[in-house]
């Protein structure tokens, strides 16, 4: 854990960067938040395209065979 110098220090580098402007640190622990946030949401996206890509794909699998077996007794009803 930090000590209290080390506290100071950040604090009196926050402060110096920030020009001892509270507006402009609480929009940028706003921003950092709201940034925090669409990094999850935009994470959670790309696992929900995945999936229905994968999902996707599947169903696509399971038509193709649907109707080459319809085809096959197609074929098998015009060969009688």
């Amino acid at each position: 854990m930090a000590n209290a110098e080390e506290i100071s220090a950040v604090v009196d580098a926050v402060i110096t960067a920030f020009d001892a402007n509270p507006t402009l640190w609480a929009a940028f622990l706003t921003r950092s938040k709201l940034e925090t946030e669409v990094a999850a949401l935009e994470s959670a996206e790309r696992n929900l395209r995945a999936e229905y890509n994968d999902e996707t794909a599947t169903y696509n699998d399971d038509l193709a065979a649907n109707q080459a077996a319809q085809a096959a007794s197609k074929a098998q009803i015009d060969a009688l």
